[in-house]
């Protein structure tokens, strides 16, 4: 019978990273090529002599020499032959070490790899979670469990209590004692295999020894003929446009490469699955929801009529989408039928179409002035430069403020709510509209207000010739009815992010139909204040697809992230109807415990991250992300300059910029190998200028960041640990920065700047100098009663008056003036009354 033939993950991966290195490996890569391309021939490994020295670590193992020390490791039978690893004298050694044993079966017609071992058990670092303590042989079914502890009495009853605590010398120590020789490899392949997270590979050992599997050299014909694809392993059909996509895209793969490898069923199915309109997926963090995602606008767009729409909100991710969707697709036709852009670019687009005149408003930096939207929302809300519109909105900031919440971040958001809630035509119905996802209380008087705020937000936008995202949606929504369909297909990816306005841009975007709409989402991601409801956009009738599996990260870290989301879940974002929260079913490894390290301030967390961030790239980590808590994508932006380290944004590329700097938010829709996460401390985490009733939100970014680290998490603080990590502490290490790295001071640079407190025109160098009402509008104010900004906006006023004859203050040119008068006496008090003096008394304004 015909020899056949299939490839590994790990040899796609050793492959795609000889090729990327250039130089020796590239050459070697395409030496490859000519061999997986020959596979029809007799003998495609003709000119390719066998190693020297046999191979024992592996049955069946073949290893060719393919010049300047580089080699191609296969597993041959004499009915199949598996394409497993390919690279140096050194990384062959290494790989194979690591998988001593591995083989390969067949279950219920299906494709199995029978992972090896390495030569440790046992989980890497020192500390450990409490669900460690678990014994490890309960992962196993009760089948497989009675089946591997089918031995005498004293040697089962102590592999019964083995844990993630236990160490290679005590299985060692074990196995000594069992005289069957196959049973014992049996048992020292599922404990070393259970011991790293490896779950699914110790029960495959179980499996073949059932006999559940059928192992590869006793595969028949049939076998062979009928098998599919499995998770780890794809058969190389000769002549399929697979195998012809394969050869034709092997010069141009890109770091991107790895995330199209392998599809596992339930993705798969979705890919494939044909709707006969809208479709939501609701998938775990870390469920491959992007990749689905990339791979079913290509099928879809595998269609000569074809107009696919691959859309996102995060502009960084939409950049990341088209290198993904660049790096999957070989066939031009197709990538040419395929537009990705996020939401504001589309819009953009748009209102080119509709508003050409205002083309240089629509963008999110003054083209005026050069200022950062975040900057001209300062300026119109704390009415600076003598514009006073935003005063409207002075009643329900000092409410606000009283009530310990910053104003300014919380209309703003409210802003943004209106506006994804109700169209321009309708702002109206915000006064009666139940405020879903709000649960901070906001009166019917200060509801009129902040209307017209927003109208003089929209107004200063406009005269300074810049707009904030939302600001873009509403001008779309003012041309809805004159808005056709331009794509036959439209995939949104973090759907759980797109308001009701937005989702109604995209209903239109596409006509009813097969396919239309597929949207992809996880509402624990969710991190965006917005109103959102599917009925109210026009889309009904919702086909649902559920991903519960996470691929990405390790045991450890998806069970402290997930911790940290289930305690600050609330009842409303549980019962949404348009997605679900889902209970995540873990990833099949393990690593290191994510840990808590605390430093003195903040500047030596950053210059710790930083010396960490270097040592774990020279060990061979290929990417590293420092994401900033507290901090704005503005904020971080202009420190990664002052650094000279990139910020992850729409042209971040893993294999130029192995290092980077980020705000929480930003992080969305990305991997890293290792993530560190600055200001993990007690008042940013949560935010402690944030309505309590909301901290949901911030959770949500939390577990989004922690979320996006593979294998190794790191949570640094300084002062006091936030309570959420506290709170979690069973599956967190804690210690100290400086019992783990050595500070590199060269790196001590400051801190990220913030928008500033003070107006520039004034001049003003502290908060000592600013009258009352510019005072209350900083965070200093917070708590502060109505009753005392009341007496702050009107004594303090920039002028100062004394009575007649130069006697007592009247009033106040300053807030220094005012605390040293009543520090030093108490003749003003009756100015203010006994309990208003007192609190604005206790104000420390040298501690700011």
């Amino acid at each position: 019978m015909a020899i056949e033939y299939f490839k590994t993950k790990d040899f796609d991966r050793s492959l795609n990273g000889a090729i990327q290195g250039g130089g020796r490996g590239q050459k070697t890569a395409m030496k490859v090529r000519a061999i997986v391309g020959g596979v029809e021939d007799p003998d495609p490994f003709r000119g390719f002599p066998v190693t020297k020295h046999g191979e024992n670590r592996m049955p069946h193992c073949v290893k060719y020499e393919l010049g300047d020390g580089w080699r191609l490791v296969t597993q041959q039978t004499e009915k199949t032959c598996f394409f497993l690893f390919v690279g140096n004298h050194d990384d062959v050694d290494h790989w194979l070490d690591g998988h001593q044993g591995q083989r390969f079966g067949i279950r219920d017609g299906r494709t199995i790899l029978v992972p090896g071992i390495g030569n440790q058990i046992g989980h890497v670092g020192h500390y450990h979670a409490d669900h460690h303590d678990k014994p490890l042989a309960d992962w196993l079914d009760i089948e497989a469990m009675d089946h591997v502890l089918d031995l005498p009495r004293s040697i089962a009853k102590r592999l019964e209590t083995f844990d993630g605590r236990s160490t290679a010398e005590e299985l060692e120590s074990i196995l000594r004692e069992i005289e069957d020789a196959r049973k014992a490899e049996l048992v020292r392949a599922v404990f070393n295999l259970l011991s790293v997270g490896d779950h699914a590979g110790a029960q495959a050992h179980v499996d073949v020894s059932l006999g559940r599997i059928k192992e590869v050299e006793n595969w028949d014909e049939t076998d062979t003929i009928e098998v599919i694809d499995g998770e780890d392993v794809q058969r190389i059909r000769i002549g399929s446009p697979e195998y012809g996509a394969w050869l034709a895209a092997f010069e141009k793969r890109t770091p991107w490469y790895e995330w199209f490898l392998y599809l596992h069923p339930e993705q798969d199915k979705v890919v494939k699955a044909e709707y006969s309109g809208v479709a939501q997926l609701s998938g775990v963090s870390g469920s491959g929801k992007t990749c689905v995602t990339v791979r079913r606008a290509l099928r879809l767009a595998g269609r000569p009529d074809a107009r696919v729409l691959v859309l996102t909100l995060n502009r960084s991710l939409a950049c990341l989408l088209k290198q993904l969707v660049e790096a999957a697709c070989t066939d031009p036709a197709v990538l040419g039928r395929i537009q990705v852009t996020s939401f504001f670019e589309l819009a953009q687009q748009l209102l080119h179409r509709f508003e050409p005149e205002n083309d240089r408003i629509f963008a999110d930096v003054t083209w005026k002035l050069s200022e950062h939207v975040d900057e001209v929302f300062r300026e119109y809300y704390r009415c600076w430069t003598n514009n006073t519109d935003g005063k409207v909105l002075l009643p329900l900031h000092r409410s606000i403020t009283a009530r310990r919440v910053a104003g300014e971040a919380y209309v703003r958001e409210e802003f943004d709510w209106i506006r994804s809630a109700v169209e321009p035509s309708a702002r109206t119905d915000y006064l009666t509209k139940e405020r879903k996802g709000r649960k901070f209380p906001i009166v019917d008087e200060r509801r009129q207000d902040l209307l017209r705020g927003l109208e003089g937000w929209e107004k200063k936008m406009r005269d300074v010739g810049v707009i904030d995202y939302l600001g873009l949606t509403s001008a779309l929504a003012n041309h809805l009815d004159r808005l056709e369909p331009l794509f036959t297909n439209v995939l949104v990816d973090e759907a759980q992010d797109f308001g009701t306005t937005e989702l109604r841009v995209v209903r239109k975007l596409v006509p009813s139909g097969l396919n239309d709409i597929f949207l992809c989402g996880d509402i624990a991601q969710t991190i965006l204040p917005k109103h959102r409801s599917l009925a109210e956009a026009g889309i009904t009738g919702v086909a649902r697809e559920r991903i519960r599996q996470n691929y990405r990260n390790s045991r450890e870290i998806l069970h402290a992230a997930y911790d940290v989301l289930k305690n600050n879940l609330y009842e409303e974002i549980l019962g949404d109807e348009d997605l679900e929260i889902l209970d995540p079913k873990f990833a099949n490894f393990s690593g290191p415990v994510p840990m808590a390290l605390a430093a003195a301030t903040l500047e030596e967390e950053v210059a710790y991250a930083r010396t960490y961030a270097a040592t774990r790239l020279r060990q061979g980590a290929k990417s590293v992300c420092i994401a900033f808590a507290g901090f704005s994508a503005r904020d971080v932006r202009g420190f990664a300059k002052k650094c000279g380290v990139t910020a992850l944004d729409g042209t971040y590329d893993p294999g130029i910029d192995p290092l980077v700097f980020c705000d929480l938010e930003q992080t969305k829709g990305y991997e890293f190998d290792t993530l560190i996460i600055l200001q993990c401390s007690d008042g940013i985490l949560p935010p402690h200028d944030a309505p309590k009733e909301e901290e949901f939100r911030a959770s949500c970014k939390l577990y989004v960041a922690m979320t996006r680290a593979k294998r190794e998490l790191i949570l640094s603080f300084h002062g006091s640990l936030s309570p959420w990590i506290r709170a979690v502490t069973s599956t967190i290490g804690t210690d100290l920065w400086s019992e783990v790295e050595s500070i590199d001071t060269t790196l001590l640079l400051g801190v990220p700047e913030i928008l500033p407190e003070f107006e520039s025109a004034e001049e003003i160098e502290s908060v000592e100098k600013l009258t009352g009402l510019q005072f209350v509008y900083t965070s200093n104010a917070l708590g502060l009663s109505l009753e005392a900004q009341d007496k702050l906006i009107d004594l303090v006023d920039g002028r100062g008056m004394r009575a007649a004859g130069g006697g007592t203050r009247l009033r106040w040119a300053n807030m220094a003036a005012l605390l040293d008068d009543l520090l030093a006496s108490r003749r003003s008090d009756l100015r203010f009354g006994p309990n208003v003096v007192e609190e604005i008394r206790s104000l420390r304004l040298s501690d700011v």
